[in-house]
């Protein structure tokens, strides 16, 4: 027996193979019950205080710790063996990087719970959305911060000539920097986006043939939530290096205009109430900005085209308002016996201009839909 446990394999008995075996494997087992220690017991103690501060910390750093523990066990564990020089130096050296990577992932990882649990509900409580769109920045640019730094200090202690290694990129990197132009170029748009402010978080806005609610501003690309569809866009920010942007947020209001075709024989004098009452109405609904266009747009041998333009504040519900503003109209039309004529012999547009790009309606359903609405009134 004791000549089988002395038999060598790649220069170590199988005893030193066999005790390195039982280390690693102990550590394993260890590490295990380290992890169940913090989140049975210490979580446990960590929940009765009155500050969430210990909480996240344990929760933070007991992987990192388990992890440390496991490598230190296995280059114990390695140890053991009789290596070659040269072998145990480079195992030693991805020993020291492991550890100093496992360093970083804990000190990440930590940061960004604080990070989380403080600062986060800090800048949603704020009125500025400008720091909103740069902590996700600072919180990613930190991260890369750390691991860079982990990595460069790991491969010296490593014994890896860092320089030697950065200089071999060097060409390398130009190769990489030609291809990541792209990348680049979103990542100063970002930038150019954060300095120059040409639209914040929660703000509405129109490029290409996209409008919508800005959800989040990162480094490389920006999400919006489209108005009507309610889909998410990723645009790339060198769009807006190059695109001319539309913030509708910065409006007073957004633009709704109605062309109201009556009868041609309609009397001056009801035409003239209906002007008065469109006039009232912008003036009395909350929602409606007080500054609107209401005139006799013109006329022929069909009808009297009254065009009624008015503001729906930013901060409204549009599409609720908007139904209000028409239903109203409505209601007055109906009351005093006059209705919309069919056939008016202009093409004005009866959407509102908040709709996007290549949604507008043709002149015949306009003339189908005022139809239905003079089959209604009568």
């Amino acid at each position: 027996m004791h000549a089988l446990f002395t038999k060598t394999f790649y220069g170590s008995t199988i005893s030193q193979w066999l005790t390195a075996m039982f280390i690693i494997l102990a550590s394993l087992i260890v590490g295990r019950m380290l992890y169940w220690f913090f989140t049975r017991i210490v979580r446990l103690f960590t929940r009765k205080t009155k500050t969430k501060l210990d909480d996240i910390i344990i929760d933070k750093i007991e992987e990192p710790i388990v992890a440390g523990l496991v490598i230190l066990g296995i280059w114990y564990g390695l140890s053991v063996l009789s290596l070659e020089p040269a072998t145990y130096q480079q195992m030693q050296g991805i020993v020291y990087l492991l550890v100093i990577l496992n360093i970083a992932w804990l000190v990440v990882r930590t940061v960004d719970g604080l990070i989380e649990e403080y600062i986060v509900p800090a800048v949603a409580k704020s009125e500025n959305n400008l720091d909103d769109a740069i902590l996700p920045i600072a919180r990613r640019g930190f991260g890369i911060i750390v691991w860079f730094v982990a990595v460069v200090v790991g491969l010296n202690n490593a014994g890896y000539d860092v320089a030697t290694i950065l200089a071999g990129l060097g060409i390398g990197g130009i190769a990489f920097a030609i291809g990541a132009r792209a990348t680049i170029m979103n990542m100063f748009g970002g930038l150019n986006v954060l300095v120059t402010q040409p639209f914040k978080i929660e703000d509405r806005i129109q490029i290409d043939d996209y409008d919508g609610y800005v959800e989040k501003i990162g480094l490389s690309t920006t999400r919006i939530r489209t108005f009507l569809d309610n889909y998410l866009v990723t645009i790339p920010n060198k769009v807006f290096t190059d695109k001319e942007i539309v913030n509708v947020s910065a409006a007073p209001g957004s633009k709704s205009e109605m062309m109201i075709p009556l009868p041609v024989d309609t009397p001056t004098h009801h035409v003239q109430a209906f002007l008065e009452f469109l006039k009232d109405l912008a003036l009395t609904n909350f929602y409606v900005d007080r500054e609107c266009k209401v005139t006799l747009k013109g006329f022929n041998d069909y009808a009297l085209v009254v065009q009624f333009i008015y503001y729906i504040k930013v901060d409204a519900p549009f599409w609720d308002i908007q139904s209000e503003v028409n239903l109203a109209v409505m209601s007055f039309l109906r009351d005093r016996g006059l209705r919309v004529a069919v056939r008016f012999g202009f093409n004005p547009p009866l959407e509102p201009s908040i709709f996007p790009l290549g949604q507008s309606r043709t002149r015949k359903k306009v003339l189908s839909d005022l139809s239905d609405e003079e089959d209604d009134f009568s």
